[in-house]
């Protein structure tokens, strides 16, 4: 069985994504998207405005987040109906999608499936996983995060699954690639103009990977993940593309590399999904395996020391919601103090464009 017959021919849904069972569960996916799009996304910049006016109404200081502050907010502002309302359809619309596109791929499973083993030994490229990856979930990873069904380890289409969260949650952001694109050109590359070889952390269904070979493509582009369901469809994907990217089931903070090995790192949306420990633990094994002069490039959401109490409570609300157990923790933690703590030396970062921007930290050449 092909692939283009298991996994359907992309570019009917956004260019890249893979077409659901039938019509109708696309109209279903695609409803989920424009409802997210007109009550969620057009909706959170009003939200967040009517919230700050409550908390200023309070006996609450907006510019305390502290963490015992923050659970006042949270206790003062889930009692407003509008407020109540807005978290509750956004948690919904989450369940509904998850819902859907879970009842859809069901149908195809035993398809999906088989073209993932088919593709497994297949390239360009090469892939690496644990067929017992089930029996070795660290615990802190073990949750169904993004409310996703299975999470990111125990469920085998976790990858097929992201693939398509990607695609509502951003907003149609990441349609067509277009935002991992972005991302590949703003990654940053050392100075002397040596890249031979970069790695990618946490890369779900592989689209960053894809776009760093496609703008360096005569660089050796690794790609890793804690799931082995990531890196086996992040595999498939790249194959479809005809992209020569290795990929591995890995631990971030436990890297099978050599010391100063790669040119440049890149992680994206990776940290806030990972407990203070084990991030530190990812930093430390980047800069051993980064040469001097290498650089990290690190995409994820802005530290707490310029975010007002609004702003720790919506992570709060997420963390709670959205299943993001360690984004409070992340957030307080300011990982470009981190990075700091770690020997690297930032370049040119911007707490208040961490996410769009990034945080571009590079290993001194004297190390």
């Amino acid at each position: 069985m092909s692939v283009e017959q298991a996994i359907y021919p992309r570019g009917k849904m956004a260019g890249v994504f893979p077409t659901l069972t039938n019509r109708s569960d696309e109209a279903y996916v695609e409803f989920i998207d424009d409802a997210r799009k007109i009550l969620i996304h057009a909706q959170q910049e009003p939200i967040g405005a009517y919230s700050r006016g409550l908390i200023e109404k309070s006996e609450l200081s907006n510019e305390d987040n502290g963490p015992d502050t923050t659970q006042d907010a949270v206790e003062l502002l889930m009692q407003d109906s509008v407020l109540k309302t807005y978290y509750r359809v956004k948690r919904s619309l989450q369940e509904a999608f998850w819902s859907g596109l879970k009842d859809s791929l069901d149908e195809r499973r035993a398809e999906i499936l088989a073209a993932l083993d088919e593709t497994d030994q297949a390239g360009p490229g090469t892939l690496e996983y644990d067929p017992n990856w089930a029996d070795s979930v660290p615990e802190y990873a073990d949750c169904e995060i993004h409310l996703q069904p299975g999470g990111n380890m125990s469920e085998a289409l976790a990858g097929l699954y992201y693939d398509y969260g990607l695609k509502v949650f951003l907003g149609g952001a990441a349609d067509n690639d277009q935002l991992a694109k972005f991302i590949a050109m703003g990654a940053a590359m050392p100075d002397d103009g040596k890249v031979e070889r970069i790695l990618d952390l946490g890369v779900g269904p592989g689209s960053s990977s894809t776009a760093l070979k496609e703008r360096h493509p005569d660089a050796e582009v690794w790609g890793i993940d804690l799931g082995a369901p990531m890196v086996r469809y992040a595999h498939l994907r790249a194959i479809e593309t005809n992209a020569d990217v290795h990929f591995r089931q890995m631990a971030a903070e436990d890297l099978d590399f050599p010391d100063n090995h790669f040119d440049a790192a890149l992680a994206v949306l990776l940290f806030h999904e990972l407990p203070i420990p084990v991030a530190k633990e990812v930093i430390a094994e980047v800069y051993r395996v980064l040469r001097p002069g290498g650089k990290f490039t690190l995409l994820d959401f802005p530290g707490s020391k310029t975010s007002d109490l609004y702003s720790m409570f919506f992570a709060q609300m997420d963390a709670l919601d959205n299943v993001e157990p360690y984004l409070p923790e992340y957030r307080r933690s300011n990982v470009e103090d981190l990075l700091v703590e770690a020997g690297f030396e930032l370049e040119g970062y911007d707490h208040k464009a961490a996410l769009s921007k990034g945080r571009v930290a590079v290993k001194p050449a004297t190390a």
